[in-house]
């Protein structure tokens, strides 16, 4: 019977030994957790969260309450600037130039960029955090969707499409794309439920969003992914939206024509010096990634901090800007 206890308390002990060991190790990775990104990272949902309910409530839209032709009388959508990465943890030049001139034109109050990673890397990224304006940029842990609604998606671009939309409806805000130059302030757009780039007789451009978290334009974009096509380019991101939602409804979102530069400017940043662009449009989408095939002649097939500085397009004026604070050509001394 002394026995049994003896070797009954010596369990209890063992097992008393364990579970110190086992709150002392939870606590050294939490404390040790405290000193790194990631929870940072994941924090930022509660803190978006908050930040837009306290801006503009959880509103409820309808044809009653909503104007996307006037708006609201104040801001409904919080000055918050979302991009999404997936695949890639480097940051380039051209995405370098996005940041510089969302900080520099639209001042936001955080700039979230969405990535299938904890940190970003690069000499970019590395200004950018080391800059006055570091403390406003954060990345935030995603997972890289695989599937919509059952059906496997057929590339990253798809992926980046419909993170995009879950971004917006979660927290809502200004989505742009890693290749959008922003021009000016887009604070007159967040008095709108939702607001898009919409050229006449074109599809919508998805590259720039602006719209409250519970637009109603924005549940019905995702929901229309029921009928994702895999092997069409821009069926589910652009066209389907605009001809089966918009078209019937146009009155879900505010249009904006031409000031967005969702169309192809190409030939403007490119091929020409075109003195008027800082005042014709609030955003500009620089079709980066297909300049090789658009402008074949081009002598400068990869941007950089010193080609840029001689750069005599407009593309090279818009980047000096934001970069070096003038448009005028810099000469290497």
């Amino acid at each position: 019977m002394y026995y049994t206890l003896s070797i009954g308390k010596k369990y209890i002990k063992i097992v008393c030994i364990l579970c110190v060991i086992l709150v002392i190790t939870l606590f050294i990775h939490t404390f040790a957790d405290k000193h790194h990104n990631k929870p940072h990272v994941n924090a930022i949902d509660d803190h978006l969260d908050t930040f837009a309910d306290q801006l503009s409530g959880d509103l409820v839209f309808s044809d009653a309450n909503s104007d996307n032709i006037t708006g609201f009388k104040t801001p409904i959508v919080p000055n918050v600037v979302h991009y999404v990465v997936l695949d890639n943890v480097y940051m380039d030049f051209i995405h370098f130039v996005s940041i510089k001139s969302v900080l520099r034109h639209q001042k936001p109050q955080k700039i979230i960029i969405h990535c299938n990673c904890h940190h970003m890397k690069g000499k970019y990224w590395s200004q950018l955090m080391s800059g006055s304006d570091g403390h406003l940029i954060h990345v935030r842990h995603i997972q890289k969707p695989v599937t919509i609604f059952g059906k496997k998606l057929s590339s990253v671009y798809h992926m980046a499409d419909i993170v995009r939309i879950q971004v917006m409806i979660t927290f809502g805000g200004i989505f742009i794309d890693n290749d959008v130059y922003v021009v000016k302030s887009l604070d007159p757009f967040l008095r709108f439920e939702f607001t898009i780039g919409w050229p006449p007789n074109e599809s919508i451009g998805n590259q720039v969003l602006i719209g409250h978290k519970n637009a109603r334009f924005l549940k019905l974009w995702y929901e229309s992914y029921h009928k994702y096509r895999p092997t069409r380019w821009y069926y589910n991101a652009g066209q389907l939206p605009t001809s089966d939602i918009l078209g019937p409804k146009p009155s879900l979102v505010h249009r904006v024509s031409h000031a967005f530069g969702v169309h192809n400017l190409v030939p403007m940043l490119y091929n020409d010096l075109y003195p008027f662009w800082d005042n014709n449009f609030f955003a500009i989408h620089l079709l980066a990634r297909h300049k090789s095939y658009l402008v074949p002649n081009d002598m400068i097939t990869t941007f950089n901090e010193h080609n840029i500085k001689t750069y005599n397009k407009t593309f090279g004026q818009m980047a000096r800007l934001v970069l070096f604070g003038t448009t005028d050509i810099i000469a290497d001394h």
